[in-house]
């Protein structure tokens, strides 16, 4: 079984908006459920920025679920390709705990 998920979302804002509030989403007073991020992969090629970032964060899950995920933080891989020439961002995350719950 697949498990997949694909949005695409255009946003009412100038380029520079956008791509700034992406890279400068963590840490933030509101977002208090990321505990880190850690860029683990950075490169240029071409005219694009490849980025691999591991984010921790805590996982509240609703009390009929403590009886099969009993950790409190969870992993996730983000990764990027952002495009200034062409102004085009786009990331790929991945929840890399819990596949057995899934």
């Amino acid at each position: 079984m697949v498990k997949y998920f694909e949005t695409t979302s255009v946003f009412r804002f100038s380029w520079d908006q956008v791509a700034q509030g992406f890279w400068k989403r963590y840490p933030n007073p509101h977002s208090n459920h990321v505990l880190s991020e850690d860029t683990i992969f950075r490169e240029i090629r071409g005219n694009k920025l490849f980025t691999k970032r591991l984010l921790t964060k805590t996982n509240r899950v609703p009390k009929w679920g403590e009886h099969f995920v009993n950790a409190r933080t969870v992993k996730i891989v983000e990764e990027s390709i952002t495009d200034p020439k062409e102004k085009v961002l786009i990331t790929y995350t991945r929840n890399i705990g819990y596949v057995r719950v899934m």
